[in-house]
């Protein structure tokens, strides 16, 4: 996924136009919407609503996204919900425990 790449190589704006036409393919496909969140969280608390937004509709389609749940902790505590964030961390921390040792998805 050239998204991946776009964000690894820190050009932030082609990250998101990617992962925004992955989605507009297939607006229930959870990973893109937890990599959307995740990288709206990264541009800083201006984008936390809408990240907020994302995360928050990827746990609604899959409640065990344990990416989703990490990624919500860290926008709540940047944001300063404290209580919320430890609510979505012990939730990522939960689904951790139960991941296989090899993972047979990947998110990309």
């Amino acid at each position: 996924m050239f998204s991946v790449v776009y964000e690894g190589r820190g050009q932030i704006q082609e990250a998101f136009a990617a992962y925004a036409n992955a989605l507009s393919l297939d607006r229930s496909y959870v990973p893109c919407k937890v990599l959307i969140g995740s990288l709206l969280w990264k541009m800083g608390s201006k984008s936390f609503p809408v990240a907020r937004s994302f995360l928050s509709d990827a746990l609604r389609l899959e409640p065990t996204s344990r990416l989703a749940w990490y990624y919500l902790a860290m926008v709540h505590r940047d944001d300063g919900r404290i209580a919320d964030a430890a609510d979505c961390f012990q939730a990522a921390s939960m689904l951790e425990d139960s991941d296989p040792i090899e993972s047979f998805s990947s998110i990309l």
